[in-house]
Order: C-alpha cells, then structure tokens, then sequence
C-alpha cells in the first residue's frame, strides 16, 4: 500500500488503535495511519487492547484477530457498548468470520484483505469525518411518535427508555427521521451513512434496516422502516406500528434509483 490522503483533525484527538494478529498487516497498516498523520497503538492481543481503549481517547478502532477471530467480535461488541468510537473491521475470505457478523458485533464499516491502500484511506478518512460530525454541538431533536433522537448528545430514546445504537444505525435512522416524507435508495443510504457502495453493499443497507427494525421492536417501539419495492426505504407511514400503509411513492423526491 503506498496511496495516501492527509486528513484534518478537528481537536479529537487522532489516536487510532490498531488490533491486527497478524505482524505483517499489522506493520503494514500501521505504517499506513502513520503517513495519514495519525498516533497509533497496535497490538496483537484483545485483552491488551481493551486496557489500551480504557487509557485514551481514540478517532478510531480498527479490529482484526485471524487466530481467534470470535475474540475480534467480542472485542468488538464490548467496544461498542460503551463507546461510539467509528470501528473499522478487517475480514478475509478465507474466515469464519463474515461481513454480515461484522456489522452485528457493532463495527461500522469493513475493509476485505488483501487490503487496497485506496479503500482503506477511502473509509478510514469516512469513518474520521463521521466521528467529527458527531462530536460536533447540535440542539436538533427528532421525534416520531415513541421516538426520540437527540443529536448534541448522539442519543436515541424508545418511549423514555434509551436504545443503543451502532454509529452506523444512528445515522441511518437520523437520515429517515430528518425526512420523513422522502423516499432513500440503497445508493443514498450508502452515501449518507459513509459506506462505499461495491459488492454486498446493498445488502448491507438491508442487514441495517432488518437490525433498527428488531432493536426498536424489542423495546416497545413501532415499526419505524417501510420498504418501497424496487425504490428503497422511507420512515413507516404509520407512528403506531398498527399498519404499514403509505402512500405511493413521489418519484420528485428519488434522485438515485438502485
């Protein structure tokens, strides 16, 4: 990998750490962040990592164990039940470990090996820009019927009861609430939430949508997503999760058909 691109920081700080079992990627990667200007802790091992994680302040994580790939899930998964820090997960064909896992453990993104030094400063640098618009103060509050999203606070509430979130699911959900009237496609989904389209990336926006679905359902919530065949998703139609009617879709408002 020898392409780069410089990103700005805000005043986060642009520590990343890396957790790679692998010393060659490892080296590799590492070398990667550091001509991007960023400060990296790199380890091989969960149990470091999560010390490391607990010490300082970091833009972001970036997560693969090939040896003990269930550890990098959990590592994962533990991350981001206390923090909304972006994570990037590294997969390999050759794993038991696939996408669709990935992003259920709570990563927000993934890059395949062999690793593209474009893809990955591609996503590293939306994953970075991601994270400063969370950072950044906002007062908007969205509401829809049991739902409360508060963006200064990056929080999100189910009849009074807040809900976790993966950063990914935050944004989509924020994307729908914002316009409740208007209809994504899977390429503007893909876009808003910072994620490269390419193979299994509208499978992706559907893995997505399927999880807000559950976890709101679970927690005394309505049906929030309604699918538009061969358009895309919109917010549901109906605030009470009672029906699922909506009117037919106003084509003015789609700009990318998938």
């Amino acid at each position: 990998m020898n392409d780069h691109t410089d990103i700005e920081f805000d005043e986060a700080p642009n520590n990343v750490l890396l957790v790679e079992d692998d010393p060659s990627d490892r080296l590799e990667v590492r070398l990667h962040l550091e001509v991007m200007g960023f400060v990296v802790y790199d380890t091989a091992s969960s149990t470091e990592a999560r010390e490391i994680f607990e010490q300082r302040d970091f833009s972001l994580v970036i997560i693969h164990l090939s040896a003990l790939p269930l550890r990098g899930l959990e590592l994962c998964r533990l991350i981001r039940a206390s923090s909304t820090v972006p994570i990037l997960m590294l997969t390999s064909r050759n794993e038991v470990i696939n996408e669709e896992m990935v992003m259920a453990a709570g990563a927000d993104d993934y890059v395949s090996k062999p690793i593209e030094s474009k893809i990955l400063t591609s996503r590293i640098n939306q994953q970075i820009k991601r994270g400063q618009s969370q950072r950044a103060p906002r007062a908007n509050i969205l509401t829809w019927g049991a739902l409360k999203m508060d963006l200064s606070q990056h929080s999100f509430m189910v009849n009074e009861t807040e809900l976790h979130l993966t950063n990914t699911e935050y944004q989509f959900l924020q994307l729908l609430m914002e316009n409740p009237q208007r209809i994504f496609t899977r390429n503007q989904i893909l876009e808003a939430i910072g994620v490269m389209k390419g193979l299994g990336t509208n499978q992706l926006v559907d893995t997505h949508a399927s999880r807000l679905r559950k976890k709101i359902r679970e927690s005394g919530g309505p049906e929030v997503i309604s699918v538009v065949r061969s358009v895309g998703f919109r917010l549901a139609d109906s605030r009470d999760g009672k029906k699922d009617s909506f009117p037919e879709p106003d084509l003015h408002l789609i700009e990318d058909i998938a």
